[in-house]
This record gives C-alpha cells, structure tokens and sequence, in this order.
C-alpha cells in the first residue's frame, strides 16, 4: 500500500453516482424525518449532524478532516 497522507482522497465517478451521492440523499431523507418526529427546527438536527461529524474526526485522527488513509 502506498503512502497516500499528503494527498487529499477524491472518489472516483462510480463511487460518487452509487454509493456517496445515495447516501447523501438517505441522510437528508432521515434529518428531515428526525425534524418532524423530533418537531425541532432544521438547525438542532443540522448540529447533531455536526456533533456526529466532529466524533468521526476525533475517533479516527489521523484522517485529520480528510481521508487521505482510505
């Protein structure tokens, strides 16, 4: 495996159209269900989604925001 850490990792078009862009739209999907089960404004699920963001960095740091280790 090579080493990979100054690059910033870019998915290729067949992971963009069938995995992260399908995943982006179930995400969204699933915040605006929370918003009407939770009746809360967009923003409370917004920073839960930033609260989740911020976990996923912190758990796995070396990635340091960007998953040049993938």
């Amino acid at each position: 495996m090579s080493d990979n850490r100054g690059l910033k990792w870019q998915p290729t078009k067949e992971q963009l159209d069938n995995m992260i862009l399908p995943a982006y739209t179930e995400m969204a999907k699933q915040s605006v269900a929370y918003v009407n089960k939770f009746e809360c404004p967009p923003e409370y699920v917004a920073d839960m989604l930033r609260d989740i963001a911020d976990a996923l960095t912190s758990i796995h740091p070396e990635s340091k925001g960007n998953c040049s280790c993938c």
